[in-house]
């Protein structure tokens, strides 16, 4: 099995790119615990930030999402997704729809994104409340339909938490009806903000009805639903969970792709393997400091996921038999959790017991 990842090409296929730390919001769950007036300090300039499309670009990246923060409160980001788009790769946007109304949607449109993704956290109190905005959830909806005229597909990102958990069938024949193109579940995760509010996390042993919730949907297909990383692992439902788009014709967790296929970019010109990895641990270098071609290929970054040993597991994934594949499964969650990058208490396996049948995996 190991054969069968290492064949694959290292390349920084997926950027997230967070163009700016600013963010006019200040949500429950925020991982990066940004808020209005926050910055992480010198931005990359315009020129910085066009010299990183073309470095990417050098690099073999395909798809590069802007994010934030807010990404559209940054002025230049127009001029960066067409240079984006210009060099031959897509360009996506990760939003919280507030300041997209008619105009930007058309600004949008004539940069050249792709798809935008829609912050979605349950029904109109609900969302209004993680949000700390009574005006977010009109906004958001107003903005769908906004990006809908302009022909842009539309994703809704829901991170599950305590508070939405009992709404998600509630959310699903909503978004249904306002023809969202995927709905990306995800879980909030013990770090940032949402770290300081324990009461709002999901338990480990909801996992199960989460993963029913998400089957069930998959089979009704009112919208196309998308699994993030940090829900899994190799349960009786993991083919369907897997079975979602980019997966590169692997149907079962392949382990954390940080550092592999993966690449976050901070507002400040930090490189990490994953942008949702906040700890200043996973920083692997400055892209003001040195290239990024650099920082990519040095021998001894992203040792979490290029140079894992079985060794380094810990807790219940240690002795695991899918712990060479899985590799403690998503290392945000896991490092938020428990301060491990390989002990994952979030994993379907562990919580059910490992009462099921085994997975059928090809042999390397």
């Amino acid at each position: 099995m190991r054969d069968i990842l290492d064949s694959i090409r290292m390349r920084p296929k997926y950027c997230v790119w967070e163009i700016t730390s600013r963010c006019n919001m200040r949500c429950l769950h925020c991982a990066s615990d940004f808020s209005e007036g926050w910055s992480r300090g010198n931005e990359l300039s315009s020129p910085e930030a066009i010299k990183l499309c073309h470095d990417l670009q050098e690099l073999g990246c395909e798809k590069v999402i802007l994010s934030g923060g807010e990404a559209l409160l940054r002025e230049d980001w127009e001029q960066i997704a067409r240079c984006v788009v210009g060099l031959g790769m897509k360009a996506s946007l990760i939003s919280n729809g507030f300041v997209i109304d008619r105009p930007m949607a058309g600004r949008i449109k004539e940069a050249g994104i792709c798809r935008v993704a829609l912050s979605f956290d349950g029904m109109e109190d609900t969302h209004n409340h993680v949000r700390n905005n009574r005006d977010s959830f009109q906004r958001v909806c107003s903005a769908t339909q906004f990006l809908k005229d302009q022909q842009i597909p539309v994703n809704f990102v829901t991170h599950v938490n305590r508070i939405n958990l009992n709404q998600l069938p509630r959310m699903e024949a909503f978004i249904a009806s306002l023809e969202v193109d995927v709905w990306r579940l995800q879980l909030g995760a013990p770090v940032g903000r949402l770290g300081k509010r324990p009461e709002l996390l999901i338990d480990p042993e909801q996992l199960p009805s989460i993963a029913d919730f998400i089957v069930e949907a998959k089979k009704r297909a009112r919208v196309a639903v998308s699994v993030g990383d940090n829900i899994g692992y190799f349960s009786h439902h993991e083919p369907v969970l897997r079975n979602t788009q980019n997966r590169d014709g692997w149907n079962f967790w392949c382990g954390c792709s940080a550092g592999c296929l993966n690449i976050g970019i901070e507002a400040n010109g930090n490189v990490k393997g994953c942008l949702s990895l906040q700890s200043d641990k996973f920083v692997e270098g400055n892209i003001r400091k040195q290239p990024l071609a650099a920082i990519w290929c040095r021998k001894g970054n992203f040792s979490y996921t290029r140079e894992f040993k079985l060794e380094d597991l810990h807790g219940y994934c240690k002795g695991c038999q899918y712990g060479d594949i899985c590799r403690g499964g998503c290392v945000f969650m896991a490092f938020g959790a428990t301060g491990s990058p390989h002990n994952n208490p979030y994993c379907l396996y562990r919580v059910t017991g490992k009462q099921q049948t085994p997975l059928n995996l090809p042999s390397s």
